[in-house]
Parts: structure tokens; C-alpha cells; sequence
């Protein structure tokens, strides 16, 4: 799995939990039934516009260019073997692959519950009797409850001589107000994002909506007295088993379906409530948004020119590789070493030669992991072979802070640090740079 879509996963459920959190400590418990199910049902897509965009504030650009490779550490053996970065690698590799393998059979797992429980009302509907009206069809079937999905409302059997009325226009209402299409949408979100705890509470939270705006629309505008009614919520639950696709009669739990049936309308100055989720959508809009470079910061650093060596307590008596025209040791062929290369054990400590801004922190083919440092008056610094980074991209940085330890990272014959300074765009000699 790519990290850009691991990101953007985690990036979504920190969203999503968020949003949902809010709703359920603050909203859910008026009585704004349908605000209330327009507010759970935009958490799911603002979670995934803030997930996808990447607001950027344009300050300054500039490309960051990767030198091409020239390699010219010493070689201890005339049968020294390049070090390919794949070993180094292959744990943190074999661990990505287990959690992708997870996640996508958890995906997978969920969509099938989907086509499963769908497929199965298709062959429940096709061997039932049939009964249509205007806006519905009535399926008579072998089932313990009534239900509903999109339009057709699936009625037990043994009520076929005796259909309760009431029921009927309970299931009737939930085909109006469209709510199938609500739990098809959140059990495709459920199918992406198992793995967090808070999906199926969110489901229970828009099932319990949705009796909610049906209990509350049928005791309003159909006149049902509310006695009856609850007894007939109270008889159904006891013979429910609990369906997570359709909308069912007995749904949800039976205390707070009266007291919300019972309870008096909260007034329309609580709505007032509901702007308390616009601080925290822009909270997230601010929070996800970044520079695209961030060098005007360079102006205002310390020590701005390289100076210093970049492993503590080395001479010149450890650079094993120096700046300028060298004979290849693999190759034999004169070439030009852009940089210098300092011996060092893997996991040495890295530092930074001068204040500046992290331009580029990743991993650069046979330069392995590198790290480019945008310094002040045109200096770039740059760092290869490291074993693990310290620091990420547009992150400042001080002289003498660690930005990673070196390693054997790309195409190299040993463990050992290449260091390169250019400046202006050019290269130049890092001895000179050094006390």
C-alpha cells in the first residue's frame, strides 16, 4: 500500500471520528430528527474532501533537483559487493504487506456481507407473493418481522390476513424518507474504514435517527395514538433479530424511542448547537493545509553557511573519498566526485552543517535515503546513504541537529556518509566548509 493512501486513510478516520464525536456529545440528543440525519450524512464526504485535498498556500516554488549518481567510495576488496537497500528494507516491507493483506481482506469481507445479505432479499423477493401499490410493493414472506428496502416492505406470512396498519405506514415512511439508501451508503463506508471502532457506532447513531423521524412523523401527521403505539414498538423488539442492511419495525432500543416519541420539541434556539462543528471543519481545513516551499524562512536563520563538519568529533583523516576528479574504484575510469565520502557505522548520527529547511527527506534510486537542506545565500547541503531520517520535508532545522544516522542505504560498497554542498546551483568543495 502506497503511504500517500495510508495517509489519506488515516486522515479520513481522524476526520470522521472527530466530526462523529461531536455530533454524538452535542446534537444527537435534540430533536432536529432530520438536520440531524443531513449532519451524519455529510460527516462521511467532508471526512473525504479533507481526506483527498491538500490545501496549499503558494509562497514560493522551486524544483528540487537530485544530482545524478557518482559514486566513488573507497573499496576495501577488489570483490566488494554493491549493497542493494531492498535487505535493508525487507522487514519494514514484509510488515507493510501484512497490514495492506489485512486491510483489504477486512474490505473484502464486509462488501461480500453486502451482496450477501443482498443477494439473499432478491431470492426472498422472488419467492414471495407480490402485492403493488402507487409508491410500493407489498412482499408477502417467510420472515419473523416487517421491514423495509428502498420500496418493497417485506410482511410475515402469518399476518397476511391480519395486516397491522400502522406497521404497514411505519415501513411506508421509511420508504418516503429514502433511509435504505442511507445504510447502503454508510455500510460501503463501514467496508472501507472496519478497522475503527466508531463506523458502527455512527451506524446505530443514523438507524436510531431514522425511527426517530418515522416514530415522530406517524404520532404527528397520522394522528397514531401513542399508547398503541409504543405498545405495538414494545411487542415487535421482542420477536426482532437485528438486520443491519433495511429499516425495521422494532429497530433500535425501546427507552429512548419513547422518550424521544414523549419528549417536547427542543427549541429552535438550540440549533445554535449545530455551529459548533464549523470551528472544527475549519480546524481540519487549517491543520491539513501547508506551504509549498518554505524558504522565505531561510532569511531570518543564524548560521547560514555550511561550516561544520557533518559527523561530530571527524577530521579529514576520515574522509575516504575526496572533492574533485577521481578514478573510479569499480569502473576505473576517471570521473568527477561532486561531494565527499566519510567513513562511518551505520546508525552514526547525521547533523545538519547549517540552519535551514528540509527541501527533500525520501528515498533517491542509488543515493538511497537523502536529505537536501535549502540553507540562507543559495547553499544546499546534501546528505546520502542514510540508514533512517530525523527529519521530514519543510521542517527547520539547526546546525548541529541530527537529521538521520548513516547507513548503506542505495548503491554503496561500505557504510559511509556522502556530503555535498552546492552553491548558487553549482558544486562545491565541502572541505572547504569545514574547521
Amino acid at each position: 500500500m502506497d503511504n500517500s493512501l495510508i495517509i489519506f486513510i488515516i486522515k479520513v478516520s481522524i476526520v470522521f471520528s472527530t466530526l462523529y464525536g461531536t455530533y454524538k456529545f452535542i446534537l444527537s440528543n435534540t430533536t432536529f430528527h432530520k438536520l440531524n440525519r443531513i449532519v451524519l450524512l455529510l460527516i462521511i464526504p467532508f471526512s473525504f474532501i479533507i481526506g483527498i485535498i491538500e490545501t496549499s498556500i503558494p509562497i514560493q516554488t522551486q524544483n528540487i533537483e537530485i544530482p545524478a549518481f557518482v559514486e566513488l567510495a573507497n573499496v576495501t576488496s577488489n570483490n566488494a559487493q554493491i549493497i542493494n537497500n531492498s535487505r535493508i528494507y525487507s522487514h519494514e516491507i514484509n510488515l507493510i504487506t501484512i497490514i495492506t493483506s489485512i486491510y483489504l481482506l477486512g474490505i473484502i469481507f464486509f462488501l461480500s456481507k453486502i451482496i450477501f445479505s443482498a443477494h439473499k432479499l432478491l431470492v426472498l423477493k422472488r419467492n414471495s407473493e407480490v402485492i403493488k401499490k402507487e409508491s410500493y410493493k407489498l412482499i408477502l414472506t417467510n420472515t419473523p418481522v416487517y421491514f423495509a428496502f428502498f420500496n418493497w416492505i417485506f410482511i410475515p406470512l402469518k399476518y397476511k390476513c391480519n395486516l397491522n396498519k400502522i406497521i404497514i405506514q411505519h415501513e411506508k415512511s421509511h420508504v418516503e424518507f429514502k433511509h435504505t439508501y442511507d445504510l447502503i451508503f454508510t455500510e460501503l463506508f463501514i467496508a472501507l474504514f472496519w478497522f475503527n471502532p466508531l463506523v458502527y457506532l455512527y451506524r446505530k447513531s443514523l438507524k436510531t435517527i431514522h425511527e426517530y423521524q418515522v416514530d415522530r412523523n406517524l404520532v404527528e401527521d397520522h394522528n397514531i395514538n401513542i399508547i398503541d403505539y409504543l405498545n405495538l414498538i414494545r411487542e415487535e423488539i421482542e420477536n426482532t433479530t437485528k438486520p443491519y442492511l433495511y429499516s425495521y419495525f422494532g429497530n433500535s432500543n425501546l427507552k429512548k424511542r419513547i422518550h424521544m416519541i414523549t419528549t417536547s420539541k427542543t427549541h429552535k434556539n438550540h440549533k445554535l448547537k449545530y455551529l459548533a462543528i464549523v470551528p472544527i471543519m475549519l480546524l481540519f481545513l487549517v491543520s491539513f493545509t501547508k506551504a509549498d516551499v518554505l524558504f522565505p524562512v531561510i532569511e531570518k536563520l543564524k548560521n547560514e553557511k555550511p561550516s561544520i563538519s557533518p559527523i561530530k568529533n571527524t577530521t579529514k583523516k576520515d574522509i575516504t573519498a575526496k572533492y574533485g576528479p577521481m578514478k573510479h574504484p569499480i569502473l576505473k575510469s576517471l570521473r568527477h566526485h561532486d561531494g565527499i565520502d566519510i567513513k562511518a557505522k551505520i546508525g552514526t548520527p547525521i547533523i545538519a552543517t547549517a540552519d535551514g529547511i528540509i527541501s527533500s527527506a525520501s528515498y533517491e534510486g542509488n543515493w538511497g535515503n537523502l536529505v537536501i537542506i535549502k540553507h540562507k545565500n543559495g547553499y544546499q547541503t546534501l546528505y546520502s546513504h542514510l540508514s533512517k531520517f530525523n527529519c521530514e520535508k519543510d521542517q527547520k532545522v539547526e546546525q548541529g541537529q541530527i537529521i538521520g544516522y548513516s547507513g548503506v542505504t542505495g548503491m554503496v560498497t561500505g557504510p559511509h556518509l556522502h556530503y555535498a554542498i552546492k552553491h548558487n546551483g553549482n558544486f562545491v568543495n565541502p572541505i572547504n566548509f569545514m574547521d
